[in-house]
This record gives structure tokens, sequence and C-alpha cells, in this order.
């Protein structure tokens, strides 16, 4: 996978973080920057540890389904996009979250592994897709970790239908990168992303 498409998965992962983030911000009040890190840094060590954990899990079965890889990743991106968009269109209800607080311990580990298990998935797609796991691990958890960080900076400013937008955006972005992987391998297209 080419490293441009390693950052709009990148970015596609970092969607329901920066969601997550909102969520916190909108619903907690005086949110100090400490907190901000603290969440934004677990969000991104998650993010990336899942992506390793399934990239060396997808090398344990690398050769047992090298002839239809594409297809898993294919399906893996599609239906984890296609999940995204879902839950973003029937616009959960970022005001649930308050009941458990989010910015430590239980509830801060809970959400994390949540909105990190699209990057388990995507790690095994990077197995498939002979990415090399340390920068891609690294953009991963970086780029969540900034997206994370902004969710709470724009928290108060933007809209419960704000943060479902970026939902869907970062789901269509998972499905057309399935795409562009199947139309690769099947058809033999170069695609620049």
């Amino acid at each position: 996978m080419s490293l441009l498409s390693v950052v709009f998965v990148a970015l596609a992962l970092s969607a329901d973080c920066f969601a997550v983030s909102i969520g916190i911000a909108c619903t907690h009040t005086d949110v100090k920057p400490r907190i901000m890190w603290r969440v934004a840094g677990t969000f991104g060590l998650f993010q990336a540890g899942m992506a390793v954990i399934g990239y060396y899990a997808g090398l344990s079965i690398a050769d047992v389904i090298s002839s239809f890889d594409h297809w898993v990743a294919f399906g893996l991106l599609t239906v984890i996009g296609g999940r995204m968009v879902y839950e973003s269109v029937q616009g959960e209800d970022d005001q649930k979250l308050v009941r458990l607080d989010l910015t430590r311990g239980l509830g801060l580990l809970g959400v994390a592994i949540a909105t990190s298990i699209d990057a388990l998935a995507v790690g095994l797609t990077f197995s498939l897709s002979e990415t090399n796991i340390g920068l891609a691990a690294l953009l991963v958890g970086a780029v969540s970790l900034a997206v994370s960080y902004l969710g709470f900076k724009l928290g108060n400013r933007i809209s419960h239908l704000a943060s479902r937008w970026v939902g869907i955006a970062g789901g269509l972005i998972l499905c057309l990168i399935g795409l562009k992987i199947l139309a690769e391998h099947t058809l033999g297209w170069d695609i620049l992303l």
C-alpha cells in the first residue's frame, strides 16, 4: 500500500476518535489540555497497537489466503467503511457517552478499544498488501492522536451533525481504498493512492 493510501487509511481510522473527542468535549465542562492529551494519546496508542496486532495476525495466515487476499482486504475495508457510514447516518447520540467518564480509567480504556477495533482489521489488510507496518502504525497512531486532539479543541464549536459527516467521510474513504485494492489486483490497474 502506498504512503498516500496509508495516510488516507489513518485519516479514516481517526474519524471515530475525532467524533468521540467532540462528544467528550461537548459533554464535559472544562476539559484541560492534560486530559485532552491523555485521551488523544490513548486513542493514538490503541489505533497503532491494534494495527500492529492485525498485521501480525495477517502474516500468520498470508500464505493460506494469498490467492484471494485482495478480496479479503476489499471485504474488510468495505464492511468497516460501510459500518462507519451506517453508524454515522443512524446518528448515535454522543450524549450517551456521558454516563461514564471517558477521560480516564475503564471508561477511557473501553472507548479506546471500541474506536480501535477497525484498526485491527486494517492491520490485517496492511499485511496482505505488504505495507511497512512500522511506518503505517506510526502514521495511524500520530494521525489519531492529532485528530483526536483537534476534536477536543473544536468540540464546543462543532455540532453533532458535523461529527456524523466526519464518520461518513471516514467510512467512504475506507470503502474507496478497498475498491482501489480490488481494482489493482483484479484489473491490474496501478492507481495513484
